[in-house]
C-alpha cells in the first residue's frame, strides 16, 4: 500500500468493521426468515430480499446527490454506519417476515448513506482510482471474510439473532471509529455546477451503457444468491458452514487478489477488466447449473469474480465524472447494481416457485443476465479507447486533466476544488 493509500486507514477501519457486521447478516436472510420466521413461499422470500434493495436503489442516488449538493462525506458516513447498528439490533427482536421487511427497509434507507460517499472519498484527489478503490475492497473483503466465516461457523452454536448483536456491535464499533478519526471532505463547487443532475452525470461517455451492465450483472448474480443457502443446504444436502466457507474463501481471495486487481485496472483500462469479470460470471453460472456436490458449489462459489467487476465499474464511473460530481455517479453504479439486487430475487423466487419449483436452475438465467451485460461491456471497448486517446492528448500538452485539479484532500479538511471545464 502506498503512502497516499495509508494515509486514507481511518477511513479503510470503519468499513471494514461495517462490512464484518454485514456479512454476519446477509449470508442468511432468506434460510433466518425461511427457518425461524416460518416463511415456506419462495416468492415470499424474494421479496423480504428484493423489497430493501429497492429501497437501497433509490436512497443510494439521493445520498449521493446531497452529498454532492453540499460538499461533505463524513456525515454520510456516520449515518451509513448509525442506521447498520439500529438494524442489526432491531433483526434480533422481531418476530415475523413483516417485521423484518419494515427494520430491513428502514436500514436499507440509512445504511445506504455510507456506500456512495465512502468510494467518492477515496477517488477524489488522485489519477490512481482503480487502485484506491481497490484498497477499499480489500479491506471490505477482509471484513466479509471474517464475519462470514464465523457467522457459519457459529450459527448452529449461537444462534441468528445472539449473531445479530454481535453484527450491531461491529457497526457501533465502526460509527465510533469514523466519528474520531475520520477527516472530513469539503468540496466547494463553483457558482456555475452548484446543482449536480443525474441526467448529466448519465450522459458522460458510456456512463448509461455502464449502469445497464452493472445492473444485468446484478440481477443473475442476485437471483441465485439469494437462495445460496437453500440451494446448498436443503437442496444438495450441504451444511450451514459450507456457505459460510464458500462467502469466507470468496472475500478472503479477494482480499489477495483485488490491490493486484486495482493497479490493473489503472493499467489497462477498467473496459478490458469488465470484460473479463463479466465472461468469468457466464462460465460460473454454467458450472454453478451443472453442480452436484455442494463442496464443488462452494469451490465455485469462492471465485473471486466480483471484485473485477465492481472494481472496474467504479473506476470507469470515477474517471467520467468530475470530482462535484463524485459522489452521485458512485451512487448512480450502487443504484444499479442495487436495482439487479432487487429484481434479481423476484426473477429467481417466480421462477423457482412456479417454472423450475427448486432453486438450482436459477443459474441458468445467471448465466443469461451476465451474457448481456458482457455485451454492453464489450461495446465500451470503443467509447474507452476514445477517452484514451484524449488522455494521451492532454498529457502531450502538458495540461492536467481538470477533474483531477484539487489538492490536500486525503491529508486533511479541503478548502476548494478547482473545475472550469465541462469533465469528460
Amino acid at each position: 500500500m502506498s503512502d497516499s493509500s495509508a494515509r486514507l486507514l481511518p477511513v479503510y477501519v470503519p468499513y471494514l468493521l461495517q462490512s464484518m457486521a454485514q456479512a454476519i447478516s446477509w449470508q442468511f436472510v432468506t434460510y433466518f426468515v425461511k427457518h425461524d420466521l416460518g416463511v415456506e413461499s419462495f416468492l415470499l422470500l424474494t421479496v423480504v430480499w428484493a423489497v430493501p434493495a429497492l429501497v437501497t436503489t433509490v436512497a443510494v442516488n439521493v445520498w449521493g446527490a446531497v452529498s454532492d449538493r453540499i460538499g461533505r462525506k463524513k456525515p454520510f458516513m456516520l449515518v451509513g454506519f448509525i442506521g447498520y447498528a439500529s438494524t442489526f439490533l432491531l433483526y434480533s427482536q422481531v418476530t415475523d417476515a413483516v417485521q423484518y421487511l419494515v427494520v430491513a427497509c428502514f436500514g436499507a434507507l440509512m445504511g445506504s448513506a455510507s456506500v456512495p460517499v465512502g468510494q467518492a472519498y477515496v477517488t477524489t484527489g488522485t489519477e490512481k482510482r482503480g487502485e484506491r478503490l481497490g484498497y477499499l475492497l480489500v479491506v471490505q473483503s477482509a471484513g466479509w471474510s471474517v464475519g462470514a466465516l464465523s457467522s457459519g461457523v457459529l450459527y448452529d452454536v449461537v444462534g441468528m439473532r445472539v449473531l445479530y448483536v454481535v453484527a450491531a456491535s461491529l457497526a457501533i464499533v465502526a460509527t465510533v471509529s469514523c466519528g474520531l478519526f475520520v477527516m472530513d471532505m469539503r468540496i466547494h463547487v463553483t457558482s456555475t455546477e452548484e446543482r449536480v443532475r443525474f441526467s448529466v452525470v448519465m450522459r458522460r461517455p458510456g456512463m448509461a451503457r455502464l449502469t445497464l451492465a452493472a445492473s444485468l450483472s446484478a440481477i443473475g448474480n442476485n437471483a441465485i444468491a439469494c437462495m445460496l443457502m437453500i440451494m446448498v443446504v436443503d437442496e444438495l444436502g450441504g451444511t450451514e458452514g459450507m456457505v459460510g466457507l464458500a462467502n469466507a474463501l470468496a472475500t478472503l481471495l479477494a482480499v489477495v487478489f483485488t490491490g493486484f486487481v486495482g493497479k490493473l485496472t489503472d493499467r489497462k483500462g477498467p473496459v478490458k477488466v469488465l470484460v473479463i469479470a463479466y465472461s468469468s460470471y457466464v462460465c460460473f453460472a454454467t458450472a454453478f447449473a451443472l453442480a452436484t456436490d455442494p463442496w464443488v458449489v462452494t469451490a465455485l462459489y469462492a471465485l473471486p469474480i466480483y471484485p473485477l467487476a465492481s472494481t472496474a465499474a467504479f473506476a470507469y464511473a470515477a474517471r467520467v465524472s468530475k470530482e462535484s460530481e463524485r459522489s452521485t455517479s458512485m451512487g448512480l453504479v450502487n443504484g444499479a447494481q442495487n436495482a439487479g439486487a432487487a429484481l434479481g430475487p423476484i426473477i429467481g423466487g417466480l421462477s423457482a416457485e412456479f417454472v423450475f419449483l427448486r432453486v438450482q436452475p436459477i443459474s441458468w438465467l445467471n448465466m443469461l443476465f451476465n451474457l448481456l451485460a458482457l455485451l454492453f461491456a464489450l461495446s465500451l471497448l470503443r467509447v474507452w479507447a476514445g477517452l484514451h486517446a484524449q488522455d494521451r492528448a492532454t498529457d502531450t500538452h502538458s495540461v492536467r486533466s481538470p477533474i483531477e485539479k484539487v489538492s490536500g484532500l486525503v491529508e486533511g479538511n479541503v478548502s476548494s476544488v478547482d473545475e472550469h471545464t465541462d469533465g469528460l
